[in-house]
């Protein structure tokens, strides 16, 4: 079960962010304009999404990082800082690797390259792609929700200096171990409150408490659309508010996988969104949640690189029984 959890989260993580970078920062007119409508599978990007030279099934830099993170802890046995950085400078200096501009971590790793100290070489941005690496501590750390909390904060600090930032990667960490873990249920709306409040006791800004508190309000009222819960959390880059957004579509939407994912990616509403990564956050929490049965298998086949993600996982795996 354990196995089915931890593929599923790694799958569902990595797809949900291939799907969603299709329509990342585009609003809904536009959207309609590239694809007809909203996205139900995958295709080719189109000329006008923010990375029209990627193909079919292949993910953003999100997913980059997030694996190398995963690959540290699968061939350590540990988080591992200095592989992890020598991963990262690796990374942006062979620019066909990296997907399109992106501003946190390839100015961290250019720092890191050039040999400057971690104070200077953290960037102070606040941007949910800083905190998606912080999902590997989570499945790592499947078994305590403390450590998960610790790594995540640690991995994300390794490239930002944002507090809001580093304690969003730690929270997201703590929801990842604790559904792939098992330690809870989301059938009721009782359970996905208690969830919440554990993620809020390990908070430890206001900032993302104040998000925590708005995602309750919104899982409390009697009927939200996601336009609504869009207007109330926001769907754009700042990482409290991508993360509570995915946490409302994932706790409303728990029981199927290809119907929280595609709300996820759905999520552009009237000005655009940061889809691909609140589509990562969903897919890994809904994956991780429900196992990799509940990934059509379809877009298990369709997603860039699927058998070296297997392997990837299967070594993780090794690692977490050791």
């Amino acid at each position: 079960m354990l196995e089915e959890k931890v593929e599923g989260a790694v799958f569902g993580g990595v797809i949900g962010d291939a799907l969603g970078t299709l329509v990342e920062e585009m609003d809904r007119e536009t959207v309609k304009r590239a694809y007809g409508g909203p996205i139900l599978d995958f295709k080719e990007p189109s000329p006008l999404s923010v990375c029209p030279h990627l193909k079919k099934g292949q993910y953003s830099h999100e997913s980059q990082i997030f694996l190398m993170a995963l690959e540290v802890y699968a061939e350590k046995g540990y988080f591992d800082e200095n592989l992890y950085i020598k991963k990262l400078v690796e990374w942006v200096k062979d620019e066909k690797s990296h997907r399109y501009p992106v501003g946190s971590h390839v100015n961290a790793a250019l720092s890191y390259a050039a040999g400057i100290e971690p104070d200077e070489a953290r960037v102070k941005a606040c941007d949910i792609d800083g905190a998606i690496p912080a999902a590997a501590a989570g499945i790592f750390r499947w078994d305590s929700s403390y450590d998960a909390y610790s790594e995540g904060r640690y991995i994300a600090s390794i490239t930002h200096g944002d507090e809001a930032l580093v304690d969003t990667a730690g929270v997201l960490a703590v929801a990842v171990s604790e559904i792939v873990g098992g330690r809870v249920l989301l059938d009721t709306p009782e359970d996905r409150l208690g969830f919440l409040e554990v993620l809020r006791e390990f908070s430890q800004t206001e900032m993302v408490r104040s998000y925590l508190d708005l995602l309750y309000q919104a899982l409390t009222k009697e009927s939200v659309s996601l336009d609504d819960a869009i207007l109330l959390l926001g769907n754009g880059s700042f990482a409290p508010e991508a993360f509570s957004l995915a946490l409302y579509i994932a706790l409303s939407n728990g029981r199927s996988y290809r119907r929280a994912v595609l709300t996820a990616v759905n999520s552009y509403g009237d000005f655009g969104g940061d889809t691909d990564a609140i589509a990562f956050i969903v897919g890994a929490l809904t994956g991780g949640y429900l196992g990799i049965l509940s990934i059509p298998e379809e877009w298990l086949k369709c997603v860039e690189g699927a058998e070296y993600i297997r392997l990837l996982t299967k070594k993780l795996i090794d690692k977490i029984k050791q």
